[in-house]
């Protein structure tokens, strides 16, 4: 009798250990000449607004680091940028003006702080490419998306501080499914 009450309770820690732990969509970008790769993982959240679902992960020889990007509604802003600054800099910018720069050796990330970014080298995006009829897909686009930086109703006057600034959307496009490397 104890062992049917027990069950529906095993089940529903299963589940909440499983959301928690399996990322809904993730995808990787590999920069293995340059000496790193990028995880991006979208994990389904609750209401807590602390967390926002989004982590990247940085890959090196010598490290495997993962941090939470802030922001919300990776649903319908999923496009993260991705910006050489150096050999030893890289910069995230997300949806919202939620900007970081990520050293590589000694591993360290910081919001990106007073810097327009001109010089950086736009790398790729990770955005969702949709399947006719089929469901999204995360993927990262190397260079085949225009550079686009979605910031929802807040694209102007707020992003003309931001890195970048000339690429600020409210919005931006769907990558053609087409151009997915793989799926």
């Amino acid at each position: 009798m104890l062992g049917i009450a027990v069950l529906p309770a095993l089940a529903r820690l299963g589940y909440v250990a499983y959301v928690l732990s399996v990322p809904r969509y993730s995808a990787v970008a590999l920069f293995e000449k340059a000496g790193f790769n990028l995880r991006l993982d979208f994990f389904r959240t609750g209401t807590d607004a602390r967390q926002s679902g989004r982590y990247l992960s940085v890959i090196t020889t010598a490290a495997y680091r993962t941090f939470n990007i802030p922001g919300w509604d990776w649903a319908h802003k999923a496009r993260t940028s991705i910006y050489r600054i150096d050999e030893n800099h890289v910069a995230v910018l997300s949806p919202m003006g939620n900007d970081y720069k990520i050293t590589l050796k000694p591993f360290d990330y910081a919001p990106v702080v007073s810097d327009t970014g001109k010089g950086w080298q736009y790398l790729g995006a990770f955005d969702f490419a949709f399947a006719p009829g089929g469901p999204p897909h995360l993927e990262f686009f190397d260079q085949q998306l225009p550079e686009c930086i979605p910031m929802g109703t807040e694209a102007s006057p707020r992003a003309a501080a931001l890195p970048r600034a000339e690429a600020r959307r409210e919005s931006c496009p769907s990558p053609d499914y087409h151009s997915a490397a793989s799926y």
